[in-house]
């Protein structure tokens, strides 16, 4: 299970998602930590027997879950930096989530929505096709044969997460109407549709009606960043080339060996 800040139910302002924010940001904490564990305890119903939760979100060096609140039927990865992106996947796991995801940069009326960095990042294409965080973790899943089978965020976000992959489970906890305003659903709806949809995930899992997200070999990868001062310490070579003042093309044979190459 990847977990991220800014698909949260009731986050809807950047000082909600940095350490800064204060009882913002320690609320949006709590608020995540209960969306992780509607969605352990629907994973668990759903005949899971063991949950691995990877805090992704970037602030207070990804220890964002609160840990005294964790549901006991799950383990948490918390800490950077990350060994490999998404430390601790590979082909042993059956099925992976994304719980407070944001949509890609870019996307009209998403909720904080960015790639990476709002701060650097203006697009991020793989094989010449728009993608944000959702679609890179759920090719990395596909890279292992794990199909991505549960998304929770904003409805721009589970909307881009069903373009990528037919039949995955979604659950909108807000509805976008601009970068910092959405209309809420009431909490204790999300978690009960979380919990049910995590439920229902698995057991369509079990089918095998959610195919893992495959990219096509060799992998392209194009950034584009908000400033040129961005490529003064990116040496080209091989499967490295700049192709403009602030765009680097990245190439691999698949998206693992392209990720240890360009992060």
């Amino acid at each position: 299970m990847v977990t991220d800040m800014e698909g949260v139910g009731g986050v809807v302002d950047d000082n909600q998602v940095v350490p800064v924010g204060g009882q913002a940001y320690e609320e949006a904490r709590r608020w995540l930590t209960l969306e992780v564990n509607a969605a352990v305890e629907g994973a668990l119903a759903g005949g899971a027997t063991e949950v691995i939760v990877l805090d992704g979100h970037g602030a207070n060096k990804a220890r964002n879950i609160v840990y005294e609140l964790l549901h006991e039927g799950a383990t948490c990865i918390q800490g950077m930096p990350w060994p490999e992106y998404l430390p601790g996947l590979d082909s042993s796991f059956d099925a992976m989530f994304q719980i407070g995801v944001h949509a890609m940069a870019g996307t009209a009326n998403a909720v904080l929505d960015h790639t990476m960095s709002s701060e650097s990042w203006v697009e991020m294409r793989v094989n010449g096709q728009a993608m944000g965080e959702i679609g890179l973790c759920a090719a990395v899943a596909g890279h292992y044969g794990v199909p991505f089978v549960l998304v929770s965020g904003d409805d721009k976000a589970c909307r881009e997460a069903a373009n990528l992959v037919p039949g995955v489970e979604s659950v909108v906890v807000k509805k976008g109407i601009s970068r910092n305003c959405a209309e809420l659903i009431p909490m204790p709806n999300v978690l009960s549709a979380i919990r049910n949809r995590s439920e229902a995930a698995l057991r369509k899992m079990s089918t095998g009606v959610i195919k893992p997200f495959r990219l096509e070999s060799p992998v392209e990868l194009q950034i584009e960043y908000l400033q040129t001062s961005a490529l003064q310490t990116i040496r080209e070579g091989e499967g490295v080339r700049k192709i403009g003042s602030r765009t680097v093309v990245y190439e691999g044979r698949d998206i693992v060996e392209l990720l240890a190459r360009s992060f």
